[in-house]
Formats: structure tokens, sequence, C-alpha cells
């Protein structure tokens, strides 16, 4: 093998191993908004987001943190808790975004689903790592509205 011919390999090794960690990142940063929102755990939430994050739900919408937390954490009190079971996210990564689609069913404390739909995600790579930069939850039935008015 001549050395071009090992260079060009070794960089699409490259690539691919660090394709494999992003997704991974990826992966567990989708888990992490489960979790510490079904745990109440406001703060470290909506740390998962970018400062200027986008979030669209129920035909409203929200931008940045703060307006995002006091959009959802009514609806979270621990009387109305419970868990978001999410599906294997399919992640398109190019440099230092990302788009994902996942879907997921809400369960209520009573082991009951609640509401089903699918997360429409937008990941930006930051200097800690991954981020949401957006986020569209769509419920079953119902329509996108985009993040944009």
């Amino acid at each position: 093998m001549d050395n071009a011919a090992h260079d060009l390999d070794a960089a699409a090794a490259t690539d691919a191993i660090r394709l494999l960690l992003d997704t991974a990142a990826i992966r567990r940063l989708l888990a992490a908004c489960c979790h510490t929102l079904d745990d109440g755990h406001f703060e470290e939430w909506v740390k998962l987001y970018t400062d200027d994050c986008k979030f669209a739900v129920m035909g409203s919408r929200a931008q940045g943190r703060e307006e995002m937390r006091a959009m959802i954490e009514p609806f979270q009190t621990t009387e109305l808790r419970g868990k978001h079971m999410i599906s294997e996210p399919r992640i398109n990564v190019h440099g230092d975004e990302a788009n994902a689609t996942t879907d997921f069913a809400f369960v209520a404390k009573d082991n009951k689903i609640l509401q089903t739909g699918r997360y429409h995600d937008v990941l930006r790579r930051e200097p800690d790592g991954w981020l949401v930069a957006g986020r569209e939850i769509v419920f079953t039935g119902d329509e996108p509205i985009g993040l944009d008015d």
C-alpha cells in the first residue's frame, strides 16, 4: 500500500471513529434530557440546551433556557411527573451540528401511557460537548409547527 492510500485509510478510520463518538455522545445527551426532567432537576435539565435554544411544544414556542423552563416546569410538578421513554434515535451528524428524531412515550405514575410522539432535535457541538440547540415536540396526530415563527 502506498503512503497516499494509507493516509486515506487512516483519515477514513478517524472520521468513522469521530462519527461513532459523536453519535454516542448525542445518545447520552438525549437520555439525559429525559432523566433530568423526569427527576425534576430543572437546573440541570436546562444546561443540556444552548443559551439560545429554541423550543416548541403544544402550539407554543420558547427561546432561551429561562423561557423554556418557564413553559415546561408547570407541567412537571411532582404530582404530574412520570417517565419519558425514548426509542433509538435517528441521528445525522454534519460537522459541529446534528439532527436527531426520536420517538417517545410518556408514562404516568400509574403506568399508563399518556402521550406519544416524536422529538425533532437540532444539536450543536459546544466547547464542553454536544447540547440541544432546538427541540420541537410533536405529539402523535399533530403537525409540526417549526421552531421559528
